[in-house]
């Protein structure tokens, strides 16, 4: 009995998961948002030190808002499962952005060389898509002209107008000995579209009631239980970034240098909660705080070409001012997330084997989690 009920709860798993790939199409604007991961190699043209300050601030919301969804959805009840009792369901959170985090100003940052061309207020990749954006580059003066003139210059990217972080999954919960269950949460490796790309997520959380280690607490007429959990969202993205050339740049490098560019990005989150909730026959409501953290890591693979100043131009041999320098695998930055404590609340409606459920958490970035499966306690 027990294997036929662990192989039915994995097929009807693996058909869920094929889902989800259809979820994120629904739930973002695909084609903007994905022009947006491949427009962030061109802040790569600042160098090293000025591109990370730039990819920093641009994608914190998708940081903090990917580290409040990982840390959310993990539970539709305070009370564990009994033993074998199980819930396997497809859920999507969606974190709100705040309009603090949808605009940052250019000029806060303390850049190495960029200078600030045009403009200063410009939008995040959560931010509106139909403000002005901020200019950047770097000038020179110029060894023929004797005038200052630019020596790049690049737009900052659109915001993509959702200020919203939305990452749907598929959860499978088992209840195991000892007033515990455990859980599991996945969405496969797949494609994005429009844009070449592929994101997969992985968590796995444990539950544990406490009224057992509570004096008279099988009399409380209610449940108590501690939460722990640990999520990851992996995304990579090829990108293009060509050099800037004129016939006043020198380019010693072939087209074939430039390949193999691309960004990645692994959001991580922690969460730890007290949950305390009735359970009734068709209506399950809940209520807790906890602490959680989150992070996103974000690294750069392959050459990318940078335009400086020529330290060859003589004026007779070389006559070109501009060159193209390459500089490899830039990026490499570690965002903290915005969320520390929280309070969230929920509540689950069983109709026979088939459950839905919805929770809100509290915090910077607030989050609300809608779900949909099958639960037998």
């Amino acid at each position: 009995m027990l294997a036929a009920l662990i192989t039915t709860n994995v097929h009807i798993m693996k058909r869920l998961l094929l889902l989800l790939p259809l979820c994120f199409l629904f739930l973002v604007p695909t084609e903007k948002a994905h022009s947006q991961f491949g427009d962030l190699g061109e802040m790569l043209r600042a160098g090293v030190d000025d591109s990370n300050l730039l990819l920093e601030s641009y994608l914190r919301p998708y940081s903090a808002g990917f580290g409040a969804d990982l840390n959310s959805g993990w539970n539709n009840s305070a009370r564990p499962y009994r033993t074998l009792g199980f819930d396997l369901r497809l859920s999507v959170a969606t974190s709100f952005v705040p309009v603090s985090d949808e605009i940052f100003n250019v000029n806060d940052l303390t850049f190495s060389q960029l200078e600030v061309l045009e403009g200063n207020s410009t939008p995040t990749i959560a931010g509106p898509d139909n403000v002005n954006r901020a200019r950047l580059g770097q000038t020179f003066m110029n060894p023929q002209s004797g005038n200052e003139e630019e020596l790049y210059a690049f737009d900052m990217p659109e915001g993509t107008g959702f200020p919203y972080v939305p990452a749907p999954m598929v959860q499978l919960t088992v209840g195991i000995p000892y007033n515990t269950d455990v859980s599991l949460r996945a969405v496969p490796s797949f494609d994005i579209p429009n844009v070449d790309g592929s994101i997969n997520l992985f968590g796995v959380g444990v539950k544990h009631g406490l009224n057992q280690w509570i004096p008279g607490g099988a009399l409380l007429p209610v449940d108590i239980s501690a939460q722990v959990g640990y999520t990851q969202l992996n995304m990579n993205v090829d990108v293009d970034v060509q050099p800037q050339v004129d016939g006043d740049t020198r380019n010693d490098f072939n087209d074939s240098n430039w390949n193999n560019q691309n960004i990645e990005l692994k959001s991580s989150g922690y969460v730890f909660n007290v949950l305390v909730g009735k359970s009734l026959p068709l209506l399950t409501v809940y209520g807790g705080v906890g602490m959680q953290s989150s992070n996103m890591i974000i690294k750069t693979g392959g050459a990318y070409p940078i335009t400086v100043a020529n330290e060859e131009y003589d004026g007779q041999s070389d006559t070109r001012t501009k060159a193209i320098e390459e500089i490899v695998d830039p990026i490499d930055l570690d965002i903290e997330g915005e969320n520390n404590l929280q309070a969230l609340a929920g509540f689950r409606v069983r109709l026979g084997f088939i459950a839905v459920s919805g929770s809100y958490t509290l915090s910077k970035y607030p989050v609300a989690n809608v779900g949909v499966g099958i639960s037998f306690r």
